[in-house]
């Protein structure tokens, strides 16, 4: 190599030769690097390039760090990033960046991977029976990946169940049980929760109705109040009335109530007894017929129609609460006799 081949250097732009310790090209005026000068390398160097967090997630935010020398343009996956030396990004999932870096006379690269660790995973989570009696025992199993910690949560409590995958409870009301698993990270992590209805014994508090006995087509209004039942039925209607708290009836004979309550593990019955006093039933043709008999002007000893009321009790009638059928058919007899008495009279007279 000749003298003056190690005196000059060539300009990158225009190729054209110039002194070794020139700092412009006499062509074009390019200016040359400090390293044409001083002999040092012209190529670009990545001092580094890195991640700053020692350990990440999926869905975490990372910082990318870099530092170059000699170059005039640096990209990071085709992106311009020459006058920055960081930046942020979210990993969602295993990715690859190349930091590239070039000047006029070479270019330089370098890869980084990012591998994220997976999010903590519940794989199932289940309970042995949804619906329980008081103090019934369950158990509920569970299947996580990638967590570094597990708790169980149910009311005020919690507990750590990192190195179990079952639990068994004896819940007494409606409870809910979370599972949370967490990541070296507990800002992330993944829970799923499980609902355990427990049923309590049906209880009819009160079945009254707001009349003990009526007369014949009056009307009741029956009450009542009851807990825990998933179904009532009214009979002798066979009715549903479970959404309901009161029913009105017009009973026209004394009638029997019957309340059934019940839900999956119980049932419990209560009784009410409404008593119907029965009209008495007149005669029509007889009624017309006397309004039709035209009595003469005379006094009328009618002292018998007292002695027949007596016998027949209508007083009675009035004042007592209505007994069994037989009763009010007897009585039923008697109102006839009274008025057999009544037409005996008007034949004679």
């Amino acid at each position: 190599m000749s003298s003056s081949t190690l005196n000059t250097k060539q300009c990158p732009k225009c190729h054209t030769d110039n002194p070794a310790p020139a700092r412009f090209c006499r062509h074009c005026r390019y200016e040359f690097p400090e390293a044409t000068i001083t002999g040092g390398s012209l190529a670009p160097e990545i001092k580094s390039f890195k991640i700053r967090e020692d350990k990440y997630w999926k869905g975490s935010v990372v910082h990318i760090e870099w530092k170059v020398d000699n170059a005039n343009i640096v990209m990071i996956n085709d992106v311009d990033v020459t006058s920055r030396s960081d930046f942020e990004m979210t990993v969602d999932s295993a990715t690859t960046l190349t930091i590239s870096a070039e000047n006029d006379y070479d270019k330089a690269s370098k890869s980084l991977r990012l591998s994220p660790h997976s999010l903590p995973s519940i794989t199932s989570f289940s309970s042995s029976q949804r619906s329980i009696s008081s103090n019934q025992e369950i158990k509920l199993k569970w299947s996580i990946r990638n967590f570094a910690r597990a708790v169980l949560r149910y009311g005020s409590e919690e507990i750590d169940v990192t190195h179990k995958d079952y639990f068994k409870h004896r819940p007494d009301k409606d409870i809910t049980y979370t599972l949370v698993c967490f990541a070296e990270d507990e800002r992330f992590y993944e829970e799923q929760s499980i609902d355990v209805h427990v049923m309590l014994p049906v209880k009819i508090k009160f079945f009254e109705a707001n009349k003990d006995y009526i007369v014949e087509s009056d009307k009741v209004v029956l009450t009542w109040d009851v807990e825990n039942a998933d179904s009532v039925i009214l009979y002798p209607f066979a009715r549903d009335i479970s959404s309901l708290n009161k029913y009105e009836v017009a009973p026209s004979r004394t009638t029997e109530y019957r309340l059934e309550a019940r839900n999956m593990i119980s049932k419990e019955e209560a009784v009410v007894a409404v008593g119907v006093r029965t009209l008495p039933k007149i005669d029509v043709e007889f009624a017309d017929a006397i309004s039709k008999i035209e009595l003469p002007s005379c006094n009328v000893d009618l002292s018998f129609i007292s002695s027949s009321m007596e016998k027949s009790k209508i007083d009675e009638w009035m004042t007592i609460t209505p007994l069994e059928d037989i009763s009010r058919l007897h009585f039923k007899y008697k109102i006839k006799a009274f008025g057999s008495a009544l037409r005996k009279l008007f034949v004679k007279r």
